[in-house]
């Protein structure tokens, strides 16, 4: 048999119990930048902790808690205070997902249509034939 759940004690009852885009045009919108739209999906949609949503991200680890943080500061503030979420801009570039190969001497990769793990490729930018077959998923 499990514990009886306590009571869970609250300053006062919630004012904004629907969020809609009902709201006049001109109502002051919440900014969540795509990285913190992107750092909320890892780590509570997808459900990585936080070192593996941090180098999906291409971030250290406090940089990625930092941004995290962030995105909860101004959830919240959205939800208490019934404002609209609207998600833009930010420093961030956009991962594609290809099958193609990988460079280990320059570091370039590039997309091959064609490409296979036993086709022997050169680089098209330094011409190093020390390649690898490489398959970028998105996350």
């Amino acid at each position: 048999m499990g514990r009886i759940a306590r009571r869970k004690w609250v300053k006062q009852t919630p004012t904004n119990f629907y969020f809609s885009d009902s709201s006049p045009e001109n109502e002051e919108n919440i900014i969540l930048t795509v990285a913190e739209f992107e750092a909320m999906r890892l780590k509570h949609f997808i459900n990585l902790n936080q070192n593996e949503a941090a180098e999906k991200m291409g971030v250290s680890q406090p940089t990625f808690s930092r941004i995290l943080d962030s995105a909860h500061q101004k959830t919240t503030l959205a939800i208490v205070e019934g404002k609209k979420i609207r998600v833009y801009g930010g420093n961030v570039d956009y991962k594609m997902g290809f099958i193609g190969y990988g460079c280990l001497d320059c570091s370039h990769e590039w997309e091959d249509e064609t490409a296979s793990k036993n086709r022997k490729v050169n680089c098209p930018m330094c011409s190093s034939n020390k390649v690898y077959y490489l398959v970028r998923e998105l996350i």
